[in-house]
Parts: C-alpha cells; sequence; structure tokens
C-alpha cells in the first residue's frame, strides 16, 4: 500500500522568523519523480532574514511540487506530497526541518 503526506514550510527558528510568517521559494531542490529520504534538501526559499532550505524527515517519492520562484509561502503551508510506504512517513509532526543555509541580516539584541 502507497500513501501519501504533505511537507510543510515548519516553523522558523527565532533568529530568521519574520512579522509576515511566510518564506519565498527560490527553487526546489528535487524534481517530481526524484526519491528523497530524511535530510534531503527539498526546497530553497528566503525571507528577510535568511536563505534557507527545508530538508524531508521522511523517505518517499516526490510527488508534486506546487510553486514557482518567487512565490510567497507561509509556514505551515504545504510546498510537495511525498508518495511512500506507511512505514516510511514522517513519525514526527513536522514534515519538514529548516536549516539556515546564509544570514541576509541579524537581527538586533
Amino acid at each position: 500500500m502507497i500513501i501519501y503526506y504533505y511537507v510543510k514550510v515548519p516553523e522558523l527558528p527565532a533568529a530568521v522568523q519574520h512579522q509576515s510568517g511566510t518564506v519565498e521559494v527560490i527553487k526546489y531542490l528535487v524534481e517530481e519523480g526524484d526519491r528523497v529520504s530524511a535530510g534531503i534538501p527539498l526546497m530553497q526559499a528566503t525571507n528577510w532574514w535568511a536563505i534557507l532550505e527545508f530538508d524531508a524527515v521522511g523517505s518517499g517519492l516526490v510527488s508534486k511540487t506546487f510553486f514557482a520562484r518567487g512565490t510567497h509561502v507561509k509556514t505551515h503551508d504545504p510546498f510537495a506530497i511525498i508518495l511512500c510506504d506507511p512505514e516510511d512517513r514522517p513519525r514526527t509532526e513536522e514534515s519538514s526541518f529548516v536549516r539556515i543555509v546564509e544570514h541576509v541580516r541579524r537581527k538586533p539584541g
């Protein structure tokens, strides 16, 4: 049996949270049809504070990506669908992990 899950933009760390609660898509780092596993970067995005990558937390096949470059996506909105076996579905509340690639600006304090 194959199931699917939505990969969503996770909560951002306080050091890079922005009041808008959105990130802007720079590019997808995978294509539809690619196999992924935990730790594989799926999408690169930016906000006022940083360039970010969102990594897979489970294994499967990228079935669908949703957004073009420049699209603003809110925290908790899905940005991809992954097909997987039930045992490969993420066991965490978050369906992706955020990694700060580069700080564009630093928050004061």
